[in-house]
Order: structure tokens, then C-alpha cells, then sequence
């Protein structure tokens, strides 16, 4: 940095090629420290002797001799990133010309797992906020832009303020805070087990499916039930239904205020998939409870949502593990109960209506 700028570029290459060849005798930060040495070498003696030499020219790689080709694809990094979770998926173009690279320039404890993928996956850590460049380069030139990406704090799992958990039916259950809303973290798991032939009745006695007529699957699971037994054959939204004294079956309403929470994406104006990651806040992680690969799953909420599986009709029970059915206490028809679906291949949340007389799992949601 002969001038002193701060900078070593194509003026310094200047300044010293005029220095070498005479114009100039000094540089504006001061004159070389010259040495000089003589040594004298004879028979098998050998001599240590110390050269310092300098390099002068395109010091910055600004230069692009005229008709360079190929020059490389304008690179574009995506847009930046505010998430929740560990990782995301990078969002660079795909070279058509040249080759692309990804580096981390600020941020700690960041982990690209393929650096010349355009969409590899950015692993980081919460309350961190990391800068990185995509570059392409030809042996011309390169391109390079950067971007922004912010791991937030995630939600945390912790039980309902002053109710961390009850019991009922002789069984305990754990609570959740979920924005303003209390849940119970386990399914239902209330009543008499009854084949999976036969037809829940009015009778004063809770009925319960138990997935392939195994108690077993219960005490993991959680009952299924069909959309009256749960409702106490009442039909009013936010009726306790079967939930314990001070708890109810969540409406639809009371869902969408729950998936919305987690992810504002989610549509509950339409039936089927919407949203982007709700479904995966709310799953369990891992694959005891759910098939590879658990798209998405995090459980940031707390919710532990398993792969129950249903009951469809005349005792057929499926897809344990592959995914689960809630009921709401909202009807989307006389003949229908709506629900939310999760399923293991997918992060998103499904609203439809249903036929009551489905088995699926029942939460519970505390009264105000």
C-alpha cells in the first residue's frame, strides 16, 4: 500500500512500475528500505540467504481483458432469511455459466452442507444472525452476491401457567402453552374400548377404538373416537364433550387460532393443505412414532402430535404412523365433523370435512 490509502489496488501497481523505471524517486507513504548483501561461495560450503521480492499488477482481479469468455452468470443469493428452526434451504440461482460457491462471511456455529449446491441446506443456530455469498466464476471473472439469515428464538414448549398437568380417568396428562391458548400434550385417552365393528352408541358409557383393537395402542396413541361419541352427542361448537370438567373439544375456529399462531401462511378459509411448517411445529421429531422421513417435524410447539393412524369404516383401521386426524367440534355438514390432518411426507396442515363416523384422535383445549 504504497499512497497509504487502506487499499492495495491498481494505483499502487502504478506507483511502484513508476518507481521501478524512474519517474517517480519516493512513494507518498515513504521510499523503499533497500538491502543489500554480498556472499561468497566456495567448495562444499553452503550459505542461508533471506530475498524479499514484491509482486506488482491486477492486485484486485478488477481487470477483464477485452473478449473474455465465458463471463459468468450474474449471481443472485436469494432473498434473506428470518426463520424458526435449525436449518433452511438456500435460495442461489443455478450457474449457467461458470461454477458456484457459498461461503460464510459473518456468523458463528454456520454449516453449509454442500458449498457448490445453489439450494444446499444452511444449517445455524438460534439467535444468530449469519451473512453469506454465492459467487460463480469463469476463469474470467466471478459474480458475487450476498444474503442475510436470522435464526430466531424458537417457541418454547413450556405447560399451561399454574397447570402443568391433571389427571382424568385415571391417567395423567401433561399440559402445553401454545400462544394464548392451554392444550393438553397427549391424545385423549378416555373410555371403555370397543371393536372397531362395532358402532359407538348413546349409552353413558365413553367408547373408545383402540388402532387395531390393541389396548396397547392406546396407552401410546391416545383413543379414536367418532365425531358424536366425542361430541357427548351434543352438536354445539366448544362443547366439553368427553374433555374433563374445565377443558373442551377445540373448534375450528380455536384450530386455525392455534396453526395461524404457529404459521401465518395457513388459509383457514379453504379446505385442504395450506401454510408452510404448522404441521411440523406441531409433530413429534424423529421416527418411533412417525415414518422417514417426518417432513419438517420440530415439535417447537410442544404439541407432540403422534402418527395415530384412523379408523375408517366396518372395523378398517390404517396408516399408523404415516399420519393423524384431529376432530374439531365445528361441523362442515350434518353428516360431517371438520378436522386438521398432519401427515409424515409434508410440514403443511390440512382442513377438510369429514364423515363423523371416522375414528380419529381428540386434543383437548382449556376454557377460558
Amino acid at each position: 500500500d504504497v499512497n497509504a490509502s487502506g487499499y492495495i489496488n491498481t494505483t499502487d501497481a502504478l506507483l511502484i512500475l513508476q518507481r521501478y523505471v524512474g519517474p517517480n524517486t519516493t512513494f507518498p507513504a515513504g521510499d523503499w528500505v533497500f538491502e543489500s548483501g554480498n556472499a561468497t561461495l566456495s567448495g562444499g560450503n553452503s550459505i542461508i540467504l533471506n530475498l524479499k521480492g514484491l509482486c506488482y499488477g491486477d492486485l484486485d482481479g478488477n481487470f477483464i481483458p477485452a473478449g473474455c469468455s465465458p463471463m459468468p452468470t450474474l449471481a443472485h443469493a436469494g432473498a434473506d432469511q428470518t426463520i424458526t428452526g435449525s436449518s433452511t434451504t438456500l435460495a442461489g440461482n443455478v450457474p449457467q455459466s461458470g461454477s458456484g460457491v457459498w461461503a460464510i462471511v459473518s456468523g458463528t456455529g454456520g454449516a453449509v452442507a454442500q458449498t457448490g449446491n445453489p439450494t444446499s441446506t444452511f444449517t445455524g443456530t438460534a439467535e444468530n444472525t449469519y451473512t453469506l455469498t454465492w459467487t460463480i466464476s469463469t476463469s474470467c471473472t466471478q459474480s458475487t452476491d450476498t444474503v442475510i439469515i436470522t435464526f430466531n428464538n424458537p417457541i418454547m414448549a413450556i405447560p399451561c401457567p399454574g397447570i402443568p398437568s391433571f389427571s382424568y380417568g385415571g391417567q395423567t396428562y401433561n399440559t402445553v402453552q401454545i400462544g394464548s391458548q392451554c392444550w393438553m400434550k397427549e391424545n385423549l385417552n378416555m373410555g371403555t374400548m370397543i371393536d372397531g365393528m362395532t358402532n359407538a352408541s348413546d349409552n353413558g358409557i365413553i367408547e373408545k377404538y383402540c388402532y387395531n383393537n390393541d389396548p396397547a395402542n392406546c396407552t401410546i396413541y391416545g383413543g379414536l373416537y367418532d365425531w358424536n361419541e366425542m361430541m357427548g352427542y351434543a352438536n354445539m361448537p366448544g362443547t366439553q364433550g368427553i374433555c374433563p370438567t374445565g377443558w373442551h373439544i377445540p373448534t375450528d375456529g380455536e384450530w386455525c387460532t392455534l396453526t395461524t399462531f404457529l404459521d401465518a401462511t395457513v388459509n383457514c378459509n379453504i379446505w385442504g393443505w395450506s401454510g408452510t411448517n404448522a404441521g411440523g411445529k406441531l409433530k413429534e421429531t424423529g421416527t418411533i412414532h412417525w415414518n422417514s422421513p417426518n417432513t419438517g417435524a420440530t415439535n417447537e410447539s410442544g404439541f407432540t402430535a403422534l402418527g395415530t393412524g384412523y379408523l375408517y369404516f366396518n372395523g378398517f383401521f390404517s396408516n399408523l404412523n404415516y399420519l393423524t386426524y384431529f376432530w374439531s367440534s365445528s361441523e362442515g355438514s350434518t353428516s360431517g365433523g371438520i378436522h386438521r390432518y398432519l401427515l409424515y411426507v409434508l410440514a403443511k396442515v390440512y382442513r377438510y370435512d369429514v364423515d363423523k363416523t371416522y375414528g380419529f384422535s381428540v386434543r383437548c383445549v382449556l376454557t377460558n
